[in-house]
């Protein structure tokens, strides 16, 4: 009886701990998509004006590397 008791408490603990881990997957994905991607499309164009002028050429650089970095993570 106390076996069968432990097993459920460890599938539960099981279950639950797979449903948080799902949770932050999908809570993350949802940030990178809404939040992220449009930000860093956003300094792209910003960058991408700021080269067509002879004296932002390299603030636009700079630009297009930031919207890089926070379109691609972990580069």
């Amino acid at each position: 009886m106390t076996l069968i008791l432990i097993l459920i408490l460890f599938i539960l603990t099981c279950l639950f701990g797979l449903a948080f881990i799902l949770t932050g997957a999908v809570l993350k994905a949802c940030l990178y998509l809404l939040l992220l991607w449009p930000l860093g499309l956003f300094l792209w164009i910003l960058g991408l004006v700021c080269c067509c002028t002879l004296i932002l050429i390299p603030v636009g650089i700079l630009l297009f590397k930031a919207g890089f970095h926070i379109m691609v993570p972990g580069v």
